[in-house]
């Protein structure tokens, strides 16, 4: 499990490194440059004077200074925040943006399927006449709208619905996860295993197969697979929930469709 902790506390130490190894740094620089120099002067049959060496020479309090900053380093706790959280919920936010877009494919898809409603409904009426009145509306209904099914229509409906259902699949397994303590908690952790934060993740995706999210990160690690098994619910769960819902509600199946006052059967009156 990481901690945060502050800034200030990371600078000390590592300031400290940084000024002892930079010091080091410097003289070490200053003796190439001398040794270079020497040596090259040397072919040349220049003498270079006492003492040039002197400022590449690496004193007794600088190399303690640096072993000092090495311990604090050593010793110290380092940490981050992996941001699982932002980014699940951004996840999650994006792919119910997906959703939404297949449910709006799927009411347009829906057309004309809908177009078999009115004409089953208005079937029904036929049936329940006492004469052939509604039937001669059923068919004066037909002969003045498209209300034949063609087989592209068929597909375009059936295609919408499996897009809405691999949507939804995707949405709901980023949701589970930003909303399970434990899940982001365990996404964390494994981020930090390999030292990465979730702002430098590549990709992310669902299998179903496995039941897991799996997240990529720009230099090639993955973490293990978030399991979302738990979350699974019955397709007789979602039937009842879909029956509760506004979506249903005002649909043509909804039961207010075909209702004389649309807006007082909508709202109970």
């Amino acid at each position: 499990m990481f901690l945060i902790v502050s800034v200030p506390a990371y600078s000390n130490e590592v300031d400290s490194l940084v000024n002892a190894s930079q010091s080091i740094r410097d003289s070490f620089k200053y003796g190439i440059q001398a040794v270079g120099g020497l040596q090259s002067f040397a072919s040349q049959g220049k003498i270079g004077p006492t003492g040039s060496v002197q400022g590449g020479k690496i004193s007794y309090d600088q190399s303690s200074a640096y072993n000092q900053a090495i311990n604090a380093v050593k010793e110290a706790t380092y940490t981050y925040n992996p941001n699982a959280q932002d980014y699940f919920d951004q996840q999650a936010e994006t792919a119910m943006t997906e959703v939404n877009l297949a449910v709006d494919s799927f009411v347009e898809a829906s057309q004309a399927v809908i177009e078999v409603v009115v004409v089953n409904q208005m079937a029904q009426d036929a049936q329940d006449a006492g004469d052939e009145r509604g039937a001669m509306a059923l068919q004066e209904y037909i002969e003045a709208n498209e209300v034949m099914l063609a087989d592209a229509q068929v597909d375009m409906y059936n295609d919408a619905l499996d897009t809405v259902e691999s949507a939804a699949q995707v949405a709901a397994a980023y949701m589970a996860v930003a909303n399970d303590e434990q899940l982001i908690s365990a996404a964390d952790d494994m981020a930090y295993d390999v030292r990465v934060t979730y702002e430098e993740a590549a990709s992310s995706f669902f299998d179903v197969a496995t039941q897991g999210v799996w997240v990529s990160f720009d230099g090639g690690q993955t973490i293990q697979a978030l399991s979302v098994g738990g979350y699974f619910v019955s397709v007789e769960s979602i039937i009842e929930e879909g029956g509760q819902t506004e979506f249903f509600s005002t649909s043509p199946e909804g039961g207010c469709w075909f209702a004389v006052d649309y807006e007082a059967c909508i709202n109970g009156a």
